[in-house]
């Protein structure tokens, strides 16, 4: 078993894990982020497939494996970087993003979000590179 998700494992005794089919208060969903003392679950209902945090224990029912992920994993490298700069560079790998969604162009949104601070401004999205995971 993977550390994604150990905590909340760990902490609430469930087997919440990424890939993990639940019931989110009422709704039908998959575990698809560890958000520390939360699971993020994309609702099978959600147009926009957006993962929202759910408690682990507060209306939350557990099933099966699923055997497929409504949103797929990214590797997104902003800036300037190149793809072989993760070989020789430790400044590239501090830099390297890893998101889930559902197209490209989110999974450079989500990028940028998560690196809002180091961007000058949203334009720097069009240089962020984007492959899958």
């Amino acid at each position: 078993m993977s550390h994604i998700c150990a905590y909340v494992r760990q902490h609430y005794n469930v087997p919440a894990e990424v890939g993990r089919r639940v019931i989110a208060k009422g709704e039908p969903g998959i575990i698809l982020a560890d958000r520390g003392n939360y699971s993020g679950v994309v609702l099978d209902n959600d147009p926009k497939k957006r993962i929202r945090n759910y408690h682990p224990t507060w209306e939350m029912q557990y099933g099966d494996m699923a055997e497929k992920l409504p949103l797929k994993k990214w590797k997104v490298l902003p800036f300037a970087l190149d793809w072989d700069e993760l070989d020789w560079n430790p400044r590239a790998r501090g830099y390297l993003t890893e998101v889930w969604a559902a197209t490209r162009s989110q999974a450079k949104y989500l990028a940028y979000r998560e690196l809002e601070e180091c961007c000058i401004d949203t334009g720097a999205m069009c240089f962020f590179k984007v492959r899958r995971a």
